[in-house]
């Protein structure tokens, strides 16, 4: 074998390794699709379920998520509807508070007016009363009058008892004047009387000293209405205001706008309210004490 022969056979076994190289990767790297398809295992080097297996749990998982899927919507339909019920029965609701709203306004209004009325009617009483009072005074001084003049001129007896014969007239007619008085002050009395009022009731928006407590708070609107335990049989009367307290704290003003014998019911003033009115909180008309909001 010559030289070339030589270098030839060494260039086949060269390619021949190297070729077998190629076998050996290619080899290393193959990957069977079958298995991967019809894997029901993990392997033992960590190979992964075959495509079959995972796409049968996939589809096992899709199934059970829709199903999940159709019983969330109807549920949700379910909750849709009750919600909608409830939105009409709320404005429902709504609607039937913004009447009795109204009602309780032009109610409101009038017995503003007539409580002004009222009033107006008990000032004229007493202005009636102080003029007859001024009267009956002046009647007593022309009486004093009368008799000192009669002490005076004693002597002349036939004009001491005209003067006197007079007097007594004056006195008879003083008497039937005080008895129309009196009848006219009884009648002042029962007006005073039908109106829920005495001669001691204030006539000025001035309430009497008085506390109760709060057996129920209503929000209507923008405003928040609250029950007190007092009333007018306590003196209180439309547009009296009362402080809030709990403790030592101060809570707000409450205006009266509706009044019962035994209770009432108040408006709180947004302006004023410094801390949440809740029930069993206190009202006063006045307090001493120097309180903090905090």
């Amino acid at each position: 074998m010559n030289l070339v022969g030589k270098i030839f056979v060494f260039l086949i076994f060269s390619m021949s390794v190297v070729f077998m190289s190629f076998a050996v990767m290619i080899y290393a790297t193959h990957t069977n699709w079958k298995d991967e398809v019809l894997r029901t295992e993990r392997g033992k080097r960590g190979e992964k379920l075959g495509c079959k297996k995972r796409l049968e749990t996939e589809e096992h998982k899709n199934i059970q998520l829709q199903s999940q899927k159709r019983d969330l919507e109807s549920k949700i339909a379910t909750e849709q509807a009750a919600k909608r019920q409830e939105i009409a029965k709320l404005e429902s609701q709504y609607s039937d508070l913004n009447q009795h709203y109204d009602n309780l306004k032009t109610q409101y209004s009038e017995n503003v007016k007539e409580l002004s009325v009222k009033i107006k009617e008990v000032q004229n009483q007493q202005n009636i009363l102080e003029n007859l009072s001024a009267e009956n005074e002046k009647m007593r001084a022309d009486i004093k009058t009368a008799r000192e003049e009669i002490d005076k001129k004693f002597k002349k007896m036939l004009k001491l008892v005209e003067q006197n014969n007079q007097a007594e007239g004056e006195t008879k007619r003083l008497a039937e004047r005080k008895k129309q008085l009196i009848e006219e002050l009884k009648s002042a009395e029962r007006v005073l009387s039908a109106n829920n009022l005495t001669k001691h009731t204030p006539v000025e928006n001035t309430p009497p000293s008085i506390d109760g407590v709060i057996t129920r708070v209503k929000r209507l609107k923008d405003n928040i209405y609250v029950e007190v335990t007092v009333g007018s049989d306590d003196g209180i009367r439309l547009g009296h205001e009362m402080e809030v307290y709990r403790g030592g704290k101060y809570l707000g003003q409450i205006e009266i706008v509706r009044t019962t014998p035994d209770k009432s019911v108040g408006k709180v003033d947004p302006s004023r309210q410094q801390g949440q009115i809740r029930e069993r909180d206190r009202v006063e008309t006045r307090r001493s004490l120097k309180l903090t909001a905090g």
